[in-house]
């Protein structure tokens, strides 16, 4: 499963305004990391009632994933774009163990991918970052627990 399809994106604004909202951060150097993990049945019961998508299209697959590069620390457009390549690859290239970790518990999560310093590194620290990330990721998932959020606390 090395690709990353446009289902596995994080693209729908009222699930970007959740992450943002409710979402627990840690920092992985250079890359931020945003991360909201609930049980799949939840997140059924949270989003069927209100879309006319059914909540299992909303999560064909147990992780979404945004990408982003601040503006502020990378200027040029050129640069942010090909460093988001980059960590958009790393993480095709080692999200297997995390949707795998994630089916065994029946959960689904929404993560943001964020490069947050203001110079441009190489892919081989884009990566090692990325997998470190992950590992991390996993190991909080395991010490907190599932997030339990009711359909009130959405907005």
């Amino acid at each position: 499963m090395v690709t990353f399809k446009k289902n596995e994106r994080l693209a729908n604004f009222r699930l970007r305004t959740l992450l943002f909202k409710k979402g627990k951060l840690f920092f992985q150097y250079p890359v931020r990391v945003i991360y909201l993990c609930m049980p799949r049945e939840k997140c059924s019961e949270m989003f069927s009632d209100k879309q006319s998508v059914p909540a299992s299209g909303l999560f064909p697959s147990p992780a979404k994933c945004l990408i982003g590069v601040s503006g502020r620390q990378i200027k040029g457009a050129v640069d942010r774009n090909h460093l988001k390549r980059l960590v958009k690859e790393a993480y095709r290239q080692n999200k297997s163990p995390l949707y795998s970790f994630l089916e065994k518990r029946n959960a689904v999560c929404m993560l943001a991918l964020i490069y947050a310093v203001d110079k441009k590194m190489p892919y081989a620290a884009i990566e090692n970052s990325v997998q470190k990330s992950l590992l991390k990721l996993k190991e909080k998932i395991e010490d907190d627990g599932l997030q339990e959020l009711h359909a009130s606390n959405q907005n």
